[in-house]
């Protein structure tokens, strides 16, 4: 939506250049005439604008062009203009080296055709705290490059206007153009519209608005109040207050129709778009990451929110209380909190009658989040050809909702529920896709009147599956070694610093054990849950009734110097029950910068506090998590060594089903396991200690069918029970022997 007004203002540029340039000095109070052609004589001027009225005047003029090339212009007060341009036409600004100190540089109202270019208007009225009023007119405007009041056909363009209140203000104006600027580390908004409408704001470079000392004050790299029918495409709005900032509050019968597309709004301390009360807006293709919200649309309707990446996010990705008939497809949703929640808050005044309705949530990608959507007594909801990998919960319906649709999803499974209905309603859930073709395992994947009979059921039939699972009942030697897949669930907080993205990744170089560790780099704070999967296309399901401990190394670093404050442990079904082992104390605090063993005993005990919630047995696992937490906001941990250790319910000397034989036991100086196997291949022993840490480990690369022995030395371990595991491609085989 490219206005002709850099084309007109051109022509205009071309005809005013034909005449001839009149060379003045700068001095307060000098008026400027129409068809004026002035070039301010070079220099370092300090000057002072002793009436607020301008130090340059141009007043009922047209057809004026001021050159201010080689000029570098000191205000000294923070007040007063150096350019002040009334009720006129066809201006143009151009070439100031500087012009700092003012209240604005340049303050123009009831003007049409003005064009501002090449011009350093920095470092002019600035406050570092107090809250902002967005709604404030331009008689309390702040301070800063350039202000327009009730002007038309403006183009503001390649200039630099930063470290200020305000880069350009434009108040109850239209048919702007401002591109190619720099309004960066403003202190309360890059652009400022109010009431202003049919503008073009593109390719500018507005990061990190913000107010230092009161977080974020609401500054936004970009303000539109009641500014309807503006185009803002490509620009980078990133760490700021709000990254995009709309408000139609007692406006909302009047449609925005706004188009945000291309802007990089990520790392808000606050939304990297915000919207309230708006109608009609679009939002395309627009990075909203690593912010408190991705994009709070409170009491917004009629929206799209399409193609768009909104991931790392603290709260949630979209947000919108009692929003109405808005269409979210397309967007890339990761490891947020929540994804798209959805609900109906205490009304506001005037807003009574507006509900929770109508929405169509189709062709979205959802992976790792904590709840995927969460739709609290919304009605009308159509969730339709979805894809939903591995989140920690996905769908989940509550309050008093009705008429939903969930059709053409796709489930890669959630940790809990695929879906989760506790509404009184019936859902209608035909043709979904889940990946693992099981019926009893996608019995659990559903939670609705089958769990609790005062809920509505979730109609699933017909459904189809892509693949029947294998199960990994034999538990891995160390889960933190690839192939495994690790993703960590952040939980919300209301921290507001900048967001760091959260990603788990192996790690060759800084590990305990074995080939990799699991690297978790979080900028959240607060809770993370790293989460175990096996690979392929496996379900977990262990029994683990004959181990005692979970052991696993940790090494940790805390860039933004706070200390771990909480640390708990998860293991749990694909029911939503779980064992939670709470630490006593700040334990994560012993592994800062190095590496740090911790033995959880699954039955609790000393340092480790167990707790229930469901139903669950530790006959019946699927998942295990561990969960970490920091005052600060964002730190660093590896994960490594995560083992299930310590067996029970072993006979000390009895021969095993393979034939599994340890004697003298007790021993001395050593020890002889007698073992069979049927099939070639390899042998691994492993010894632990009563806490379950690995003492000793003998490999044989392969063995044929047939009777074995391995020696057990005993070496450097001291006198005590220890168990050992014995793995050969026939089967695993447990047991306990003595050394003295």
């Amino acid at each position: 939506m490219r206005t002709l007004l850099p084309v007109l203002l051109f022509l205009v540029t071309i005809s005013l250049s034909s005449r001839a340039q009149t060379y003045i000095s700068l001095a307060d109070n000098t008026s400027i005439e129409s068809n004026a052609d002035i070039k301010i004589l070079g220099g370092d001027y300090n000057i002072t604008d002793s009436g607020n009225d301008g130090i340059l005047q141009i007043n009922n003029a047209e057809n004026v062009v001021i050159d201010g090339d080689s000029v570098m212009v000191n205000g000294n007060t923070y007040a007063g203009y150096l350019i002040k341009i009334t009720n006129s036409r066809n201006v143009v600004i151009k070439n100031f080296v500087s012009a700092n100190h003012f209240k604005y540089a340049a303050y123009i109202t009831g003007s049409t055709n003005i064009e501002i270019y090449n011009c350093d208007f920095s470092y002019n009225k600035v406050d570092s705290s107090g809250w902002i009023d967005v709604w404030a007119g331009y008689t309390s405007a702040l301070g800063g490059g350039v202000l327009f009041y009730n002007c038309d056909s403006v183009s503001v363009h390649d200039n630099i206007m930063k470290l200020q209140n305000d880069g350009v203000a434009l108040y109850n104006s239209a048919h702007a153009e401002v591109y190619n600027n720099h309004f960066e580390w403003n202190t309360s908004f890059g652009i400022r519209m109010y009431f202003t409408d049919s503008s073009s704001i593109h390719d500018n470079i507005a990061n990190h608005i913000n107010r230092p000392y009161t977080d974020p004050s609401d500054c936004a790299a970009i303000l539109l109040i009641v500014s309807n029918e503006n185009n803002v495409q490509h620009n980078d709005f990133s760490y700021s207050g709000d990254g995009i900032f709309l408000g139609q509050y007692n406006y909302s019968d009047i449609p925005n129709n706004n188009y945000f597309a291309y802007n990089e709004c990520s790392g808000s301390p606050h939304n990297a778009i915000e919207a309230t009360f708006a109608d009609g807006n679009i939002y395309k293709h627009n990075l909203c990451n690593s912010s408190h919200y991705g994009l709070w649309l409170g009491y917004s309707f009629n929206s799209i929110v399409d193609s768009n990446e909104i991931n790392y996010n603290h709260h949630s990705g979209i947000a919108i209380d009692r929003g109405f008939n808005n269409v979210i497809t397309n967007n890339s949703l990761l490891v947020n909190p929540i994804g798209v929640e959805l609900w109906e808050g205490s009304p506001i005044a005037g807003y009574e009658d507006q509900y929770s309705q109508d929405y169509t949530i189709s062709t979205n990608m959802f992976e790792g989040n904590t709840t995927a959507i969460s739709a609290g007594a919304t009605e009308n909801m159509s969730v339709t050809a979805n894809s939903f990998i591995k989140n920690y919960s996905g769908i989940e319906l509550s309050g008093t909702s009705g008429n939903e649709l969930l059709e053409y999803n796709y489930f890669d499974p959630s940790v809990i529920y695929d879906v989760k209905n506790t509404t009184t309603y019936d859902v209608n859930a035909p043709n979904q896709t889940f990946r693992f073709c099981d019926s009893s395992f996608l019995e659990k994947k559903i939670y609705d009147d089958h769990d609790n009979a005062s809920y509505g059921e979730v109609l699933t039939t017909p459904y189809a599956c892509d693949v029947i699972p294998e199960y990994q009942t034999q538990i891995p030697e160390e889960l933190s070694e690839p192939p495994s897949l690790w993703y960590s669930y952040p939980e919300a907080c209301w921290w507001r610093g900048i967001v760091m993205p959260i990603t788990v990744s192996f790690d060759t170089v800084t590990k305990h054990d074995g080939t990799a560790s699991v690297h978790l780099s979080t900028g959240t704070g607060w809770f993370n849950g790293l989460h175990y999967f096996p690979a392929g296309d496996s379900i977990t399901s262990w029994n683990l009734s004959n181990y005692q401990y979970l052991n696993f190394w940790i090494y940790s670093i805390d860039t933004n110097l706070g200390a771990f404050q909480y640390f708990h442990v998860r293991v749990g079904n694909a029911s939503g029950g779980f064992y939670k082992y709470t630490s006593s104390g700040a334990v994560l605090n012993q592994s800062l910068n190095t590496w740090k063993n911790y033995v959880v005993p699954l039955a609790g005990g000393p340092g480790w506090t167990k707790s229930t919630t469901g139903t669950v047995s530790l006959s019946d696992i699927n998942y295990v998590e561990i969960y970490t937490d920091s005052y600060g906001v964002g730190y660093e941990l590896w994960l490594d060594g995560v083992k299930f250790t310590g067996f029970t319910n072993v006979p000390a000397s009895q021969p095993e089903s393979n034939g599994t034989a340890v004697f003298p036991n007790p021993f001395t100086g050593k020890a002889i396991l007698k073992y069979s196997t049927h099939h070639p291949g390899p042998v691994t022993l492993e010894l632990f200690d009563a806490k379950g840490r690995t003492v000793r480990l003998i490999t044989r690369e392969s063995v044929c069918g047939g009777d074995h022995e391995l020696v057990i030395e005993k070496g450097d371990l001291t006198p005590g029970i220890y168990f050992f595991r014995l793995k050969t491609n026939d089967a695993t085989e447990n047991g306990k022997v003595v050394v003295q």
